[in-house]
């Protein structure tokens, strides 16, 4: 009964997220929006609950945004990445300043602390890179000439929450400055060494994963892109700039093979992970 329960709820989601995708394109909007408001109607504390379903689409949610950022990835080499990120240190330096101080200020004036100061600047700081990505995709700004330069911004939020994150953790659990340092280096360590192979084993790694074979070339690459991914989320870095990087590794032939090959996966599963995000609303338990 479970299963084919499972198999209907997946049904009805994917219909109906194919019924507002289309009426997204019918008045040229992105979807985004359309996809969010389903998974706060139907998602937990909604409608209708998905209680069968609302795992395995998590994790398929989770999936697509990887492969996504991963073939945002194969549309730049690892020099052009280097490139753009130190001439847009600025702009992320900007970026940094006015989206984390208004959360910031406002905790302070509120008199929630400086604890409460350093969440809620994080969170009015980050962006979701899946999020953005699919804007850009979906209004066929990929080729546009400003979208490196987004990209790069979005690369410098998720490396600095890689930074940010273990500081946090260190700071609500209370484990000390020797705690949060070793956390804060093992992320910095793990987004250097993924950078350093993209950089410098780049033909190593492109040797490694080709293959004559298109049903092999998608088991080594999936496998790949999600297995750096998972490790990098593990190390407190956000699986994004692990994908995003292994895509980076990738270029020529082998790229545009493998493009063609997960795009329809990159295309869809985001869909799902727009809807999921509202599907589970998390109540906050902190308190300042």
């Amino acid at each position: 009964m479970h299963g084919s329960l499972l198999l209907v709820e997946f049904g009805a989601v994917l219909l109906g997220l194919g019924l507002l995708g289309a009426l997204a394109i019918r008045f040229q909007i992105s979807p985004i929006p359309l996809y969010l408001l389903a998974g706060l109607a139907f998602g937990q504390g909604g409608l209708l609950p998905l209680g069968a379903t609302e795992e395995f689409i998590a994790t398929g949610a989770e999936i697509g945004v990887i492969l996504l950022l991963f073939t945002l990835g194969l549309e730049y080499t690892a020099p052009e990445l280097v490139g753009t990120l130190r001439t847009s240190a600025f702009g992320g330096l900007v970026d940094l300043v006015l989206n984390a101080a208004p959360g910031v200020l406002v905790a302070l004036l509120l008199g929630w602390g400086p604890v409460a100061a350093l969440v809620l600047g994080g969170v009015t700081y980050v962006t979701s890179s899946g999020i953005a990505a699919k804007v850009l995709s979906d209004l066929d700004w990929i080729g546009n000439r400003e979208t490196p330069v987004v990209l790069s911004l979005l690369v410098m939020e998720d490396l600095a929450m890689a930074l940010y994150l273990p500081i946090l953790t260190a700071v609500l659990a209370g484990t000390g400055l020797i705690g949060g340092s070793v956390a804060l280096a093992v992320a910095a360590g793990t987004v250097a060494v993924v950078l350093f192979v993209a950089l410098r084993f780049g033909r190593a790694v492109e040797a490694f994963v080709d293959s004559p074979s298109q049903e092999v070339l998608l088991l080594k690459v999936l496998g790949l892109t999600v297995l750096v991914a998972g490790i990098a989320q593990s190390l407190q870095v956000s699986a994004a700039v692990g994908a995003f990087l292994v895509g980076i590794a990738l270029s020529g032939p082998l790229a545009h093979n493998a493009r063609e090959l997960l795009s329809p996966c990159a295309t869809c599963s985001p869909r799902s992970s727009s809807s999921s995000s509202a599907c589970r609303p998390t109540r906050p338990t902190c308190h300042p």
